[in-house]
């Protein structure tokens, strides 16, 4: 399968890499059971890769805030070791 043939997903109690399922004419899809759940580890290493790539790009700034779609300020990250 192609990586294009995924996609993160979140469940009740967890995100999970599923593979995206095809709408059909009866309703909505299921989660796909072709999925695993991505690990917090996995999770803070993006994390991580995203706030060191925003810092690089955004030269002399070390704190990025992250917004939800109306503005509302949710939390603020700094990087504080800056060598990777």
């Amino acid at each position: 399968m192609a990586a294009t043939d995924y996609g993160i997903v979140t469940g009740w109690m967890n995100a999970y890499l599923a593979k995206k399922k095809k709408p059909t004419k009866n309703g909505p899809q299921t989660m796909s059971q072709d999925r695993r759940p991505i690990t917090e580890s996995e999770m803070i290493g993006l994390f991580e890769f995203y706030l060191r790539k925003w810092c690089e790009e955004n030269e002399g700034k070390d704190t990025v805030v992250i917004t939800n779609s109306d503005g509302k300020k949710i939390f603020k990250a700094t990087l504080l070791d800056k060598e990777n």
